[in-house]
């Protein structure tokens, strides 16, 4: 039996333009343009299959996403702290 598709994804007040305006920005790092297209596909109901032949991507990076967006809206789209021991170079070093 096939899963049902997810509902659509309800949108805070102002995110959708908030999303289309990063969708539209040459110059946001493309890792946010991609998980702004993500939650705005889902936000307009497609199921995530075609969300996954759409953007080229897995089930399971659309579900990790939208996830990520309704816990926590447009600031859960930025990268989260890695662990690990941080960088020991500073930046004029690489010059």
């Amino acid at each position: 039996m096939p899963f049902a598709p997810a509902p659509p994804l309800p949108l805070r007040a102002g995110d959708r333009e908030r999303l289309e305006a990063m969708v539209r920005k040459r110059t946001l790092a493309q890792r946010l343009v991609f998980r702004a297209q993500i939650v705005l596909c889902c936000a307009d109901g497609l199921p995530h299959r075609e969300i996954k032949r759409r953007l080229h991507t897995s089930v399971d990076t659309v579900i990790c996403w939208r996830k990520r967006y309704e816990q926590e809206g447009i600031d859960g789209l930025q990268d989260r702290p890695r662990p690990g021991r941080p960088p020991t170079f500073s930046p004029s070093a690489a010059t």
